[in-house]
């Protein structure tokens, strides 16, 4: 998988991955068993310790990763190098030295995702990606602003400088500034149990993703979000409609042996079956309706 990406110089971000030919929105570039990991909420012992259990040419690769401060030795380096190239796996933070190589942008063309049914981590393309173009994954949830955004991502010790953080700042800003208040609106409406009116929110917070160019898991999401809504308000058609998105969505972010695409297709299934019940009471109501005007006539 590997020989669709090369791992070079990326002006101003270090090493980065790049597509060495056209890639289809979808495709599985990665998928890697973590070098070690450590349970949450960690401890910097924690991190010692495991580091301290790898093989000798373990340390090697893990010790060849980024490092934000490069005169750091000993213990100090270790932690900074698991700090700076950790990612959330589950319950647990792993390194993945092949998955660490890639640099991230604030709207990605590629998702990272933690596969639990084969303890491994995947990254798939979510769209078509040319030859010779930086293969990125995001860092951070997308329904954040700049601000906020930037404050978490010093971590890593950089300062992101995609579209959506330099050129489109502005209007990036406007919108996910938006989708945060969508977002709240959204988990609120969830929670009440009358009828619900049609889930605007949900329709306009996929509107905006894609204005924006989210077109991964968070697009799922929200695919999720509006499939619920149109179920609470009464239109199973509708529902089903955006179940099947977000069922294509789920499978190009994160594969077909993922336990998250099994969940939208049980989601899918019941919502077809509820409408096929819904369809054939109404289909015996209108029969009986045309039994008794049969009758009347007669």
């Amino acid at each position: 998988m590997t020989s669709l990406y090369t791992v070079r110089p990326a002006p101003g971000e270090g090493l980065g991955c790049f597509s060495a030919t056209l890639i289809p929105a979808g495709t599985l570039i990665l998928s890697e068993i973590p070098l070690f990991n450590v349970r949450e909420p960690r401890t910097n012992a924690a991190v010692v310790s495991a580091f301290s259990k790898l093989t000798g040419v373990e340390q090697e690769q893990y010790l060849s990763l980024y490092a934000q401060n490069s005169e750091a030795e000993g213990d100090a380096k270790v932690i900074d190098i698991f700090n700076s190239n950790a990612w959330q796996t589950g319950s647990r933070t792993s390194i993945c030295p092949l998955a660490a190589r890639f640099n991230h942008a604030c709207v990605p063309n590629a998702s990272f995702t933690w596969n639990s049914r084969w303890c491994r981590i995947t990254v798939h393309t979510i769209v078509e990606i040319p030859t010779g173009t930086q293969i990125t994954l995001s860092y951070e949830r997308p329904y954040q602003t700049i601000k906020s955004r930037h404050e978490k991502l010093s971590a890593y010790g950089f300062v992101c400088s995609c579209p959506a953080c330099g050129t489109g700042a502005v209007a990036s800003d406007i919108r996910r500034a938006r989708m945060v208040v969508l977002d709240a609106k959204i988990r609120f409406e969830r929670r009440q149990l009358w009828r619900s009116p049609w889930p605007s929110a949900a329709l306009e917070l996929i509107k905006l993703l894609k204005e924006e160019g989210l077109v991964g898991e968070a697009m799922g999401l929200a695919h999720h979000d509006a499939a619920i809504g149109w179920k609470r308000h009464g239109r199973l058609d509708l529902a089903v409609k955006f179940a099947i998105k977000e069922l294509e969505l789920c499978i190009m972010c994160f594969g077909l042996d993922s336990m998250a695409v099994d969940s939208s297709v049980t989601f899918l299934q019941e919502l077809k079956c509820q409408l096929a019940k819904e369809v054939q009471s109404r289909i015996e109501k209108q029969a009986q309706e045309a039994d008794l005007i049969s009758q009347g006539e007669h």
